[in-house]
């Protein structure tokens, strides 16, 4: 009898896994699909906790109906400071500072560390805004200059002084002021990274850059676009 479709075998079907454990992998992820997920990566130590937590790109339609990226993605390093009193953890996440990279910042530690010392800087403003935005970098309406700055710091044994603080007319050791999005009064916060942890932290900042700057993401839909042109050629 005649088929009323043709037939178009599922590409990925086509590839044959190597490995048992990678079919179980597959299987795994493809029950997972579904599900939120939180990527991160901590650090823990006595005075201070790291976080790294990915923002993901956003991505907007075209007049065409293509896609593209609207908006690039960051990473977020949050530090909480050790919570004397116990607390969920043994940290004050309420007094967290949020520092987020953009993706050339993600580069310039990479490339940077950990031979040179790397400093960023964002003004603190009263606006809240997106940490992906030009505009996040402003004054507050006080006429108070006030910036967040996170420095890296090259230390004995390959680590690395990671600290955040908020400063003024170069003096650290400030608080924002009270009129803008940022709360915590527990500047500055350090955290010494380990070289094996520094070694993980730039894993993660190198593998993730081509899915933040959103490039993995329209590259899989212009292949997949690609394979089902192809299979209309086909058939």
């Amino acid at each position: 009898y005649a088929l009323n479709q043709h037939f178009r075998p599922n590409i990925l079907e086509l590839i044959p896994a190597t490995s048992f454990s990678e079919f179980s992998a597959a299987i795994q992820i493809r029950n997972f699909q579904t599900r939120k997920a939180y990527p991160q990566y901590s650090i823990y130590t006595g005075a201070s906790a790291l976080v790294l937590r990915p923002i993901l790109p956003k991505f907007k339609s075209t007049s065409n109906g293509a896609v593209s990226v609207g908006r690039k993605g960051s990473m977020l390093l949050e530090f909480s400071p050790a919570n004397p009193s116990g607390g969920r953890n043994g940290y004050n996440w309420n007094e967290k500072i949020n520092f987020a990279l953009s993706i050339e910042e993600m580069g310039l530690l990479i490339s940077q560390l950990p031979h040179y010392p790397v400093t960023l800087s964002r003004k603190v403003g009263d606006t809240v805004m997106s940490v992906n935005d030009d505009a996040y970098n402003l004054v507050s309406n006080t006429n108070e200059i006030v910036e967040k700055v996170f420095t890296a710091q090259p230390g004995d044994g390959a680590t690395i002084l990671f600290r955040v603080d908020y400063s003024k007319e170069g003096i650290g050791g400030q608080t924002p002021p009270p009129n803008s999005s940022e709360k915590s009064s527990s500047a500055p916060l350090d955290v010494l990274v380990q070289a094996g942890e520094w070694e993980i932290i730039s894993s993660l900042l190198r593998d993730s850059i081509p899915s933040l700057s959103g490039w993995s993401t329209l590259v899989d839909v212009s292949l997949n676009n690609a394979m089902e042109f192809a299979e209309d050629e086909m058939y």
